[in-house]
């Protein structure tokens, strides 16, 4: 995003917010790093910048002309945000030697904060957070009515208002602490390497990789949309990104809109669990449990494998279906011309020196900021001409505005959240949630895992990855881990069901976007986007089930399992999308995806009764096959 300044009102919304969005991601990147702060100073700045930038970025009313200048009302909200924040700086040392002393002004400051920040989530997310957030509230009132286990003892509104605001919890608490540091880190860091031309890179390396073969179109989007989704862990940017160029090549070369944009809504999706980089919600998972970073990504692969071997085989079987063809020879890119230090360097390096940092032990946010700097020197370096290296400036520029004004978008959500999580915590909501599943689900942890995929179904297909991963683990985790659960399995179980939204209807945002465009009907590239992607939806039950899916066993049974459900979700794919031949079609399809399902339990049992049901339709098909082109040839 390029703003031109010339003749700009200073009160101008979209100068304000690309300047912005600069001096956010400056601050995120050094303050931080240099500047020796209280936990609780750091994250009352982040929270002035985050929540003051968000409040202009979606402002009241529609988006008409009127809303390019910022108003009254806006100085007003940024006021009442200033004023909250500077009162917590100030008052920092105070607030961790004497918890619960805010007096009855701190708390009326507070209390306006809190309205300001769950009214910018609603108007970022929607009202989903924001009715949560009133639900717990209204229970702090109505819970010493109640009976049973829903009783609440009375707890005071001062008591409340001093655990939301005026403490190391709530507002300021761990998820906004989290949001100040490495989350910002990594969202900046994925802007300066797309503003580096990290998209269209990944683009023309799965061209070069996938275009002469048969899908070669549907297949570039996976790949680039993998690549790109590691990176920017947004699945809606990659969407955006990768989109715009795969999808007109796959509709121009014949498939379907609503194919086209089910493979890269679904292929963007799957970014979130892409390694090495995956998404923000990895990094999460890896500061809750304490374990390196670097063996969250060794527990994801298999999943993520699994994940694109579905994928991939659907798109092939829909393209050798159709009869489409690859992408035409002229178009695909020479490796000459993309293996050049220009166009590579800025993300090799960088990644590697990320990696390198977290190997070594050293800690998220220190690890995100020498990224950053190595996306910096090393595009600069690419190109010092003197054209080249103001092009680069500008794009740097650029790319930090797009960083700081996508990490204001979230600093909203994760706020809201953080006073939400530690309303569950004050009320004792989540053991008593634990006591329901219990209830409904016993002892049969299949049962309880399908009960506990309400509440992270529900959020995902109206909040973004992180507040539905985040959520989900505080209300479920502890019922769950009772039941003798592996942790490392059940952070991966939530962190797929809640980037699984983004394709699940009525929301699945990454289908309503890809299926813009290219012009097709949203729900039918929704369903589409969940036929393709249908792995995700029944491997995290597989792996909570039996780690080994996830690494995390003896190496006989990761492999056997691993090469079972690998030709298991193929089988599934072949099921909705393969060319299958005969009078009984629609019967074989569901033997086809029932056998794929068998295939990918991680149960020997079951696996070899997928094997042996599926082995005669096999035959079958191969001897049809075989008729057929033999009629043909006489």
């Amino acid at each position: 995003m390029v703003i031109q300044n010339k003749g700009r009102s200073i009160l101008d919304r979209d100068r304000v917010l690309f300047w912005g969005g600069i001096i956010f991601a400056l601050t995120q990147l050094l303050l931080p790093i240099f500047m020796n702060l209280i936990d609780l100073q750091l994250r009352a700045i982040h929270v002035i910048l985050g929540i003051s930038l968000a409040s202009l970025a979606y402002p009241y009313g529609k988006p008409d002309q009127e809303n390019k200048k910022i108003t009254f009302w806006d100085i007003c909200i940024i006021a009442i945000i200033i004023v909250a924040n500077v009162n917590i700086f100030l008052k920092a040392m105070k607030i961790y030697m004497i918890p619960g002393s805010g007096t009855t002004v701190d708390l009326i400051i507070g209390t306006l904060l809190i309205i300001v920040i769950l009214d910018a989530a609603r108007r970022s997310v929607g009202w989903a957070i924001p009715i949560f957030v009133g639900v717990l509230f209204l229970y702090v009132f109505l819970g010493p009515k109640l009976s049973g286990i829903w009783r609440l003892p009375g707890l005071s509104w001062r008591f409340v208002l001093n655990s939301v605001y005026f403490s190391a919890l709530g507002i300021y608490g761990s998820i906004t602490g989290m949001s100040a540091t490495f989350i910002a880190m990594f969202i900046i860091f994925g802007s300066l390497i797309s503003g580096a031309g990290g998209g269209k890179t990944f683009i023309d390396i799965a061209l070069a990789l996938t275009g002469k073969y048969r899908g070669g179109p549907a297949k570039t989007a996976v790949v680039s949309s993998a690549l790109f989704g590691s990176i920017s862990g947004s699945g809606v940017a990659n969407v955006v990104v990768t989109g715009s160029y795969t999808i007109p090549l796959m509709k121009r070369l014949g498939y379907n809109p609503d194919f086209a944009g089910a493979v890269e809504a679904i292929a963007s999706t799957g970014g979130g669990i892409t390694p090495p980089i995956m998404s923000v919600a990895a990094f999460i998972m890896a500061e809750f449990l304490g374990i390196p970073y670097l063996k969250i990504i060794v527990y994801a692969l298999i999943p993520c494998l699994l994940y694109y071997t579905g994928v991939f085989a659907g798109v092939h079987f829909e393209t050798v279906r159709l009869g489409l063809a690859a992408v035409p020879e002229n178009e695909i890119p020479t490796w000459e011309s993309i293996l050049k230090f220009k166009r590579l360097a800025a993300l090799i390096i960088p990644m590697a020196v990320l990696l390198y940092f977290i190997g070594i032990g050293r800690a998220l946010i220190f690890a995100g900021f020498y990224a950053c700097v190595a996306v910096i020197v090393v595009f600069i370096l690419s190109d010092l001409s003197s054209e080249g290296l103001k092009d680069t400036l500008i794009k740097i520029r650029d790319g930090l505005s797009e960083g700081g004004l996508a990490l204001c978008k979230i600093v909203p959500i994760l706020a809201s959240v953080g006073i939400l999580v530690n309303m569950i915590g004050i009320t004792g909501i989540a053991p008593k949630l634990s006591s329901v599943i219990f209830e409904l689900g016993g002892d049969n942890l299949l049962l309880a895992l399908f009960i506990a995929t309400i509440i992270p179904f529900i959020l995902g297909t109206s909040l973004p990855v992180v507040p539905t991963y985040i959520l989900s683990i505080s209300i479920l985790a502890p019922s769950l881990i009772r039941l003798g659960v592996d942790q490392i399995a059940l952070h991966l179980f939530f962190i797929y069901w809640a980037i699984l939204g983004g394709v699940t209807p009525p929301t699945c945002t990454q289908a309503i976007v890809a299926a813009g465009i290219a012009k097709g009907n949203w729900f039918k590239t929704a369903i589409i986007s969940v036929k393709l992607g249908i792995v995700a939806f029944v491997i995290p039950y597989f792996f909570v089930l039996n780690p080994a899916l996830v690494g995390r066993s003896d190496t006989i049974p990761v492999i056997t399992y691993t090469v079972s459900a690998f030709f298991g979700a193929i089988l599934m794919a072949y099921g909705f999308f393969g060319r299958v031949k005969g009078n009984l079609n629609s019967i074989f399809r569901f033997i086809y995806v029932g056998s794929g399902f068998l295939m990918m339990c991680p149960n020997h049992i079951l696996s070899i009764i997928g094997v042996v049901v599926i082995l005669p339709i096999l035959f079958y098909q191969y001897n049809l096959t075989k008729r057929i082109e033999l009629a043909k040839s006489e």
